[in-house]
């Protein structure tokens, strides 16, 4: 972010013959779009019970505003900075399906075709199971996480180390034969996790991919230190610990209560198909812009295709298409995905018609509650009611 909002309330003090003392709060913006962002995420981060917090609004490929809010970590105690770095979680389908659609723009994948073509029998339900259904969700793979194969490897079962690095190979056990594929909308982690085993065969490997994939979102402008699919030791330090109130009482520490050394080694990255990237809010928007505003990523039509809902989903009265789904506030159409895991949420969209993108990332999760989604919320309303 090029500049942070510091969100004091001043009070005015009255007295007899006492002036006041001198101005020690930020200067309310002149600008009315920033004045009002600025009131929103205020309102909006209190509501949400004052996670760690940074939001962006760009426009036409400009940052119009930024913002911090709140502890990156709470003990020892440290603010969001710019540079803080959050778990995208879910948003990062959309990032994964946007590289997955210039793979079939290039000719190396097909939409249509089995994804046995690319990752032989390795994989349950290959014969059947096309780009297309992984993309929409419509493949039918069960979820892995519940399965009792896979399950004790996470947060909370009997195996989990978030200090040992995960391969496919670990969770292949947990990866069911799909049901009925191509027949309905199901959400599915699993198949994002396919996805990206996929990817990784037909671009050499694990390591090439996490090339091919930087090298694509160079084309928005990113950097590792804005959004990024690879794990590193120097990311560390920038990071935001996640922080978990699903159960009552003290929220779980994502990254201490486990006993993680470093960066969680199942928060983001690879084979993690379902939640690949970490960055920060103007990482996730500058991504956001360069897709649907600028047109930099993909060809027109293929983002159009990209965005269509799928006729599985318009059956369940959803919007879902390719790793992306509509939301309409303000009374403005927004293209985009939210995202939550491990103690972070994110919710990131753009007005394709307006070229205006929002993006929210924060560190506070709960079963009950969407911090990120009710700050992306408030602060589209607000932008809406100022602008047209």
């Amino acid at each position: 972010m090029i500049r942070a909002v510091v969100l004091t309330f001043s009070l005015l003090t009255v007295g007899l013959g006492i002036p006041p003392a001198p101005a020690v709060a930020a200067p309310v913006s002149k600008d009315p779009v920033r004045a009002a962002l600025d009131g929103a995420l205020a309102r909006a981060a209190a509501k949400a019970g004052d996670p760690g917090v940074q939001a962006v609004v760009m426009r036409d490929g400009k940052l119009i505003w930024s913002a911090n809010s709140g502890k990156a970590v709470k003990d020892p105690s440290s603010p969001v900075t710019d540079s803080t770095m959050f778990g995208y979680a879910s948003f990062g389908k959309m990032i994964l399906s946007a590289y997955a659609l210039r793979q079939v723009e290039s000719g190396v994948l097909a939409l249509d075709k089995p994804i046995s073509t690319y990752v032989g029998k390795d994989v349950p339900g290959s014969d059947a199971v096309t780009l297309r259904m992984l993309l929409t969700h419509t493949a039918g793979y069960p979820d892995m996480y519940d399965d009792p194969k896979t399950a004790p490897l996470f947060a909370g079962g009997a195996q989990y180390d978030p200090n040992r690095p995960y391969t496919f190979a670990m969770l292949a056990p947990g990866i069911r034969k799909p049901v009925n594929p191509g027949k309905r909308y199901d959400y599915s982690n699993t198949g994002y996790i396919i996805l990206a085993r996929v990817l990784s065969r037909t671009a050499g490997g694990d390591g090439a991919l996490e090339r091919d994939i930087r090298l694509f979102l160079a084309r928005a402008g990113e950097t590792s230190e804005l959004l990024t699919a690879e794990r590193s030791p120097s990311a560390f330090p920038r990071f935001a610990h996640g922080y978990d109130y699903e159960s009552p009482g003290k929220p779980i520490d994502t990254f201490t209560d486990f006993g993680a050394k470093g960066i969680p080694t199942d928060l983001y990255g690879l084979p993690f198909g379902d939640g690949l990237f970490a960055g920060t809010a103007l990482g996730g928007a500058k991504f956001l812009d360069a897709l649907y505003a600028g047109n930099r990523l993909l060809r027109p039509d293929t983002v159009k295709k990209m965005i269509t809902s799928s006729p599985q989903a318009v059956a369940v009265n959803d919007t879902y298409g390719m790793g992306t789904e509509r939301a309409l506030v303000g009374g403005r159409v927004w293209q985009g995905h939210p995202g939550a895991f491990a103690g972070f949420t994110s919710m990131g969209a753009t007005d394709m018609a307006r070229g205006v993108t929002l993006m929210v990332v924060t560190n506070r999760d709960g079963s009950d509650e969407d911090p990120a989604g009710t700050i992306w919320k408030e602060l589209a309303e607000a932008y809406t009611s100022v602008t047209r």
